[in-house]
């Protein structure tokens, strides 16, 4: 049979897939897929930025809560002195507010951007805390420190002794330079301190010496002793005495005052207006001079007046006096809780309607009479106490009193039947008791020998009942 032919081949298998082949190369990066690479990373890159940022915002809004938690701590520490106790009480009220913030965030990196911000503002802090107790602390040590010197001026103004004077003056050095250690505040402010406290001695010194027959004198020889111009340049020391020879003279003179010595107050105002200091330099100068002429003109005006105006205070208090005793004797009168006769109470009232008359007429007497002299002051006042007892004697309660303004239809028909009646009986006998005599006598109709005009009281009364009728 014929023979198929085989044949051998030749090589061995290779990777390279079928097909032509070219030099050609393909780039990953040129397909389709391939450009969406970029977009999709920019993609994840905001992804991350936008969960930051809203990481940092959620930890800012803590932060921002805890500083506003912050700073009320460190308010409320302003005045300690103590820094050290001051940044203790901050740490023990912050850190529980710093802990439960943590507890409220379940972001791990949220909590931590909020630990960081702590850390942070807890530096600031505790400056801050420092900062106010350094401040407080000088505050304070200065008000002590004026306080001190304050009372020791009191104290050495208090006395002559001149062994006392040197022990205070000696204490207030040593307090300056206690106080000027303790802050390091230099030389500078050590001389300054005890000038200032050589003044203030001075000044009060000389205050003492106004008012004594030789107060110039006396000034002048301290003055030149201590040289004072070494700590008191001349404008202060004229302002300075110029002040206390003021209130030393407006203490005296004060109008209407009993105790007012308007004569002294001159004098001294004369002294001022002389007064040099031992270098020659006058000390009402510049526009003091101005000030003091405003002072003389006030003393020179006021002391006119004055004697006037003290004797009217005394005679009104003198009239004070006796009124107060006659309506007194005016109230007994009437009652007195311990006298059974007198404690009833129709007593009682009688006495408060007596009384309040009185007060009421008299008021009307010195606001009609201001120019009255005392003793007719006090003769109306007599008179008007005798004329009341007359009318509430006559009387069982306020019948017919032209007092009572507020009286309703009923009270003015019933007062208006009472006149009548009354009237009727002082027509019958004119020369009899009559309440109505009483009740003229207070209104003012009887003339300076006592006669009394009951008709002319009738008809000026009769026209104000029948109003009070009308309504």
């Amino acid at each position: 049979m014929p023979k198929i032919p085989t044949y051998n081949v030749q090589g061995r298998p290779t990777a390279e897939g079928t097909g032509i082949k070219t030099g050609i190369q393909i780039s990953p990066k040129s397909s389709v897929a391939a450009a969406l690479i970029p977009a999709a990373n920019q993609l994840a890159d905001y992804a991350i930025k936008k969960r930051d940022n809203v990481e940092k915002l959620e930890a800012k809004k803590s932060l921002l809560e805890l500083k506003a938690e912050q700073d009320k701590i460190i308010f409320s520490q302003k005045d300690n002195p103590n820094d050290e106790e001051a940044i203790n009480i901050y740490k023990q009220k912050f850190t529980p507010l710093i802990e439960k913030a943590l507890s409220s965030v379940g972001n791990r990196r949220v909590k931590e951007l909020i630990k960081q911000g702590v850390d942070l503002n807890n530096s600031e802090s505790v400056y801050h805390l420092k900062t106010n107790s350094f401040k407080a602390y000088e505050k304070q040590s200065l008000q002590v420190y004026n306080d001190e010197m304050n009372i020791g001026v009191i104290n050495y103004k208090s006395t002559d002794n001149p062994i006392l004077k040197v022990k205070y003056k000696t204490e207030f050095y040593r307090k300056a330079e206690e106080f000027n250690k303790e802050h390091m505040l230099g030389a500078n402010d050590l001389k300054k301190r005890k000038e200032a406290i050589d003044a203030v001695l001075f000044i009060s010194d000389a205050d003492s010496f106004i008012g004594s027959s030789n107060a110039e004198e006396q000034i002048s020889n301290l003055d030149q002793a201590l040289k004072g111009e070494s700590f008191l340049p001349n404008e202060d020391f004229n302002k300075s005495i110029y002040s206390s020879y003021e209130e030393k003279i407006n203490s005296l003179a004060v109008e209407g005052d009993p105790n007012a010595d308007y004569d002294e107050a001159l004098r001294l105002a004369n002294e001022l207006e002389n007064f040099k200091r031992y270098n020659g330099g006058k000390v009402v100068s510049g526009k003091r001079e101005q000030s003091f002429a405003i002072l003389k003109e006030k003393i020179l005006s006021e002391s006119i007046r004055h004697e006037d105006k003290v004797e009217k205070i005394q005679q009104g208090n003198s009239f004070f006096a006796y009124n107060s005793g006659q309506k007194k004797i005016l109230e007994t009168t009437f009652y007195n809780a311990f006298d059974n006769s007198f404690n009833k109470p129709i007593n009682k009232e009688k006495a408060f309607e007596a009384t309040l008359e009185y007060d009421k007429r008299i008021d009307q007497y010195l606001s009609v009479n201001p120019d009255a002299s005392p003793r007719e002051k006090e003769l109306y006042a007599r008179d008007l106490r005798m004329n009341i007892i007359d009318k509430y004697n006559e009387i069982s309660i306020i019948d017919v009193s032209e007092f009572n303004l507020n009286s309703n239809k009923f009270y003015a028909t019933r007062e208006t039947a009472d006149l009548q009646k009354l009237y009727n009986e002082y027509l019958a006998n004119p020369k009899g008791d009559n309440l109505l005599k009483t009740l003229a006598r207070l209104q003012g109709y009887a003339d300076d020998k006592g006669n009394i005009d009951v008709g002319a009281y009738i008809n000026a009364y009769t026209p104000i009942l029948a109003k009070r009728k009308e309504g």
